[in-house]
């Protein structure tokens, strides 16, 4: 029998013994390519060995076709694009849309993610939502971007849109008149703050009363108007800035410029409690306050400074005083980030997560991951997503990217129409304002411009949650509608 012979046993052992060294010789082999591959190494068409990088291209609306040096891609957007490392003119085209370009660098073995492009409408089809008959006195717009509050003509009565609707109508809605100060006249509303819940929103309301002017905080419930509050009869008195706490609405930090207090306080204890003193300026991100103080600071100087909760206060770094503060912060991908400056320097230092280093005893050097450099900046703010960081003033902005580490500086081609104070994120990638009565939008880099329709400086432009839809006020005291998908 075959299996009691000793020589045909072992030319059995040798076959699978090459058979299972051939099969690990191509495992290795498949694993080398595929490693190899995942670097971007592949082999062109004269056999020669390349590294390719992998650019991530997507568009909104989708299915969009993309040109690499003027020749079209196989695929479209939304894909992946595998080429060989070098320098490339990108475009994205869709038919009935503006093409999106710009130009890039790909390095071998990296990853590009271009998923932010937006392509406008060529042809800009705008209808009247509604038509007032004279300037709105608010318009202001929920977190979620579903819910539109504009001014009515009505005194302290308001047009609230669902901009879910394919056709938004207005219902009015009203502050009930016996939480306002009484026997006053209101002269004007400006928007504080929407809470995380996209139904609360504080309002600042100014009135005249026996001919002194006055201010007050109204906390309005857009869901249940008659659950709106007054939040300065809460607090027993108003404050020069109140904020959310974490965006909730029950709870807020109040500052007294006055006093140079900064106060807590919440719907269920009203009754303010003393938090920091000497402070000038302040913002905060849920429990994290970021303040600017001259308690501690040598002549001529303020301190920035950071406190957590109960935690103590540290010193980020030391600032021109007197000047206009410019603080922020918020958490990208669970990372802190802090930006802090002052106008009278001409720069704003970004900080990733310092309060670690911060509590070192060491006390080594706080150095900033980016300084974002423009000539008497009037304004910082994260975007919406928190992964860019601008200041800026007017038409010159400086960027930092905290996904790719990358700075950006540049002036805009066109400049914001007065009053706006600074430009508005569109959402977390593109920037606008209104120039020459038309609302520009530019991506967060500068980069392709587009000029759309009619627009008023005096309000910001709205987009609905699908961005299907831009809304803006324009110069006849129309709110209008502009279809930004091609039907």
């Amino acid at each position: 029998m075959d299996f009691l012979d000793p020589q045909k046993q072992k030319r059995h052992a040798i076959r699978l013994a090459i058979g299972y060294a051939i099969i690990g010789l191509i495992l290795v082999l498949a694993t080398t390519i595929l490693l190899y591959q995942a670097y971007g190494f592949g082999i062109d068409r004269n056999g020669k060995v390349i590294q390719n990088g992998l650019v991530f291209v997507s568009s909104q609306p989708e299915g969009a076709d993309i040109y690499l040096n003027g020749k079209r891609y196989k695929d479209r957007t939304n894909t992946r694009v595998t080429i060989p490392a070098g320098q490339y003119v990108t475009e994205v085209y869709k038919s009935g849309y503006r093409t999106w370009k710009r130009a890039i660098t790909v390095e071998g073995g990296f990853v590009q993610r271009f998923d932010y492009t937006f392509l406008f409408p060529t042809k800009l089809a705008t209808s009247v939502a509604k038509q007032y008959d004279a300037v709105p006195v608010l318009a202001t717009q929920s977190v979620d971007q579903r819910w539109l509050l504009v001014g009515a003509a009505t005194p302290n009565s308001f047009d609230l849109f669902d901009l879910h609707a394919a056709k938004p109508e207005a219902k009015v809605v009203s502050v009930p008149d016996e939480i306002l100060a009484a026997g006053s006249t209101t002269t004007g509303w400006q928007t504080v703050e929407w809470a995380g819940d996209d139904r609360h929103v504080i309002l600042k309301r100014t009135y005249q009363k026996n001919a002194v002017e006055g201010s007050e905080y109204i906390l309005f419930d857009r869901s249940a108007p008659e659950q709106s509050q007054n939040l300065s009869v809460l607090l027993g008195f108003t404050p020069t800035t109140i904020q959310m706490r974490g965006h909730n609405y029950d709870q807020y930090f109040a500052y007294d410029q006055n006093s140079g207090e900064l106060f807590t306080a919440t719907l269920k204890k009203p009754t303010p409690q003393a938090y920091i003193d000497k402070v000038l300026s302040f913002d905060t991100d849920g429990n994290t306050v970021l303040y600017a103080t001259e308690q501690g600071a040598p002549a001529g100087k303020a301190l920035i400074r950071m406190r957590v909760k109960d935690d103590l206060a540290y010193t980020l770094r030391e600032v021109p005083a007197g000047s206009s503060y410019l603080l922020t912060l918020a958490s990208y991908s669970g990372t802190p980030y802090v930006a802090a400056g002052a106008a009278s320097e001409d720069k704003v230092y970004v900080y990733q997560d310092p309060l670690p280093q911060l509590r070192d005893e060491s006390k080594l050097p706080l150095v900033p991951v980016q300084i974002l450099k423009v000539t008497g900046p009037t304004h910082v703010a994260f975007s919406p997503n928190a992964r860019f960081v601008v200041a800026e003033n007017s038409d010159r902005f400086a960027v930092y990217d905290a996904e790719t580490d990358k700075g950006y500086a540049y002036q805009a081609k066109v400049a914001p129409d007065a009053p706006q104070a600074y430009a508005s994120w569109m959402d977390g990638f593109h920037v606008s304002y209104v120039s020459g009565g038309r609302l520009a939008v530019f991506d967060f880099d500068g980069a392709n411009m587009q000029t759309l329709n009619a627009a008023s400086p005096n309000f910001l432009p709205f987009f609905d949650p699908d961005y299907k839809s831009c809304y803006t006020l324009n110069g006849q005291n129309a709110l209008t509608a502009t279809a930004l998908r091609v039907k």
